[in-house]
């Protein structure tokens, strides 16, 4: 009987880890975004219609775009007028991502530095 009391509370503690983490994370790339990003993209997320892309329920950004985001982020588009890098530390890369892949409308599995460091 004490067992799945046990196994119970364990799996609990461990969810609610979780969401502060995530929670944290996402309050954090919310500053990043405000600092480096709401200019062009907007308060929103809406972006510049024909001149910087929404961020709304984008493909762009979702978790299996990841990686391009993380080289946007990190050298730019490359091309005369587009996104320029940004000189952003891991965990703000990581918080920013996690903020706009989990904002408006948008929702992807949350991205650690671990798994940045992959990309």
């Amino acid at each position: 009987m004490k067992q799945p009391l046990i196994t119970s509370f364990c799996f609990l503690a461990m969810f609610s880890c979780q969401p502060k983490a995530e929670k944290e994370s996402i309050a954090n790339g919310k500053e990043v975004y405000i600092t480096n990003c709401i200019s062009c993209h907007q308060p929103d997320g809406q972006g510049i219609e024909g001149i910087y892309p929404s961020l709304l329920k984008s493909d762009d950004i979702t978790r299996s775009q990841t990686e391009r985001t993380v080289t946007l982020i990190q050298f730019g588009s490359g091309f005369e007028g587009g996104m320029k890098p940004i000189m952003l530390t891991d965990k703000e890369i990581t918080d920013v991502i996690n903020y706009i892949q989990n904002t408006w409308q948008n929702k992807a599995p949350f991205l650690t530095k671990t798994e940045l460091k992959q990309f």
